[in-house]
């Protein structure tokens, strides 16, 4: 496919961290590496496209909120896009994106209005409890680039935790090993699991294994326990919750623990509220709010995470679980008095059916905890079509250096 160059001058932030301009002929254009406020000259492809992706070709005037990247990977990485800003000036730019996405498509006309400023992660390097990793055709840990392709991981990760980094160096793999990725993962005590996915239903062959590290097989069926134990503990505001190697793990726990506090500021008594919580995973949120509401119904669908969902919140009395989807569950729920609804929301959100179910409970209250500012700006959306109002807005950055962050939304 033919390519063209073009000169661009960007003004603003997309969703992912990219740079928004646009072409000579009107067409917004999306690069990478650039900042706004920037001209930067871009290559595109040759083709009919309302929105255009281009890549950097070479800047020509930079921004005086640009830094030198800590990451000697930076620019080939598709991960830590936001290291070429100090982490201040990252946790506005997350803002921004977030603003646009509530006036551009929630439809928000007080967007800013409603958005508290962003509460930031207590640290902005070496937080990251996990990492994800592939293997290249050499067996050799890598990351993916922006195209999709793998880079070979020569250094640390700066914004990893150092006993991840440092665990990195206890394993090596043969090419064809039937491994196609590595999750590292780190609990309360350093104390590290490694997670092998492949193809095969059993590990292809055995591992030595000289470390106290946990090794567990993932086949596309079940797990293996190859060394070790299948489930670490994390803590964060008082809260221990226990995830097994199948289950998700908080990247950042640190990070919520100001997102706690908020939450206790603005609601500093629960004792009359029941609680609704949708998607509630290994049960963090439902642990905390039944530490303080008077019950939790908790709904899930992955019975997966059934398991450590029931171990995290045994010894709560007021705790219920329901295994289903919103659309087989809630019509045979009965509504509470007092009754709020908290959406665990993720990067998906909801389908258009189970906004309809949530929004025909009149709830007191919907708490939205979401990891994308577009899903959650379409679900915001949604809701206000059912009479819903946003009243609040509070994001929390759980991944520095990159364009990914947490957002509350109260309506």
């Amino acid at each position: 496919m033919n390519r063209k160059e073009e000169d661009v001058e960007f003004t603003g932030w997309a969703n992912g961290g990219a740079a928004l301009g646009r072409l000579a002929d009107g067409r917004v254009v999306f690069t990478a590496g650039v900042l706004p406020g920037e001209k930067a000259r871009v290559r595109y492809p040759d083709k009919e496209a309302r929105f255009v992706s281009a890549e950097l070709v070479k800047l020509l005037t930079k921004s005086p909120m640009r830094i030198e990247p800590r990451c000697p990977l930076y620019g080939q990485c598709a991960v830590c896009c936001m290291q070429n800003l100090e982490y201040p000036d990252q946790l506005h730019a997350k803002r921004e994106i977030l603003i646009d996405h509530l006036s551009r498509i929630a439809g928000l006309e007080d967007a800013e209005k409603l958005t508290a400023p962003m509460l930031a992660s207590p640290s902005a390097w070496n937080y990251a409890r996990y990492l994800n990793l592939g293997l290249d055709e050499e067996g050799n840990f890598s990351v993916p680039d922006r195209g999709g392709r793998l880079i070979r991981l020569e250094a640390y990760c700066p914004i990893t935790a150092d006993c991840i980094n440092d665990a990195l160096a206890s394993f090596t793999f043969e090419p064809d090993s039937g491994i196609d990725e590595v999750e590292l993962r780190a609990d309360d005590e350093d104390g590290i699991q490694m997670i092998l996915r492949g193809q095969s239903e059993k590990p292809e062959e055995e591992m030595e294994n000289d470390t106290e590290i946990s090794v567990v097989y993932q086949g596309p069926e079940s797990s293996w326990v190859m060394a070790g134990v299948s489930t670490l503990q994390q803590s964060t505001a008082g809260i221990k919750v226990c995830a097994s190697d199948s289950s998700a793990f908080l990247k950042n726990p640190a990070a919520l623990e100001s997102l706690c506090k908020k939450l206790s500021e603005l609601f500093p008594d629960l004792s009359g509220v029941s609680l609704l919580d949708i998607n509630c995973g290994t049960g963090f949120w439902s642990r905390w709010f039944g530490e303080r509401c008077r019950d939790v119904r908790a709904l899930m669908t992955d019975e997966k995470e059934c398991e450590d969902f029931v171990y995290n919140l045994d010894e709560l009395e007021n705790v219920s679980l329901y295994i289903g989807t919103v659309d087989e569950v809630l019509p045979d729920l009965p509504i509470l008095e007092n009754e709020w609804v908290l959406i665990e929301g993720g990067t998906t959100g909801l389908h258009e059916s189970e906004i309809n179910e949530i929004s025909g409970r009149l709830s007191k209250k919907i708490l939205c905890i979401y990891e994308d500012p577009a899903i959650l700006a379409r679900d915001l959306k949604r809701l206000e079509g059912f009479g819903c109002r946003v009243i609040s807005v509070i994001p929390f950055d759980t991944a520095p250096q990159t364009a990914s962050f947490g957002i509350l939304a109260i309506l």
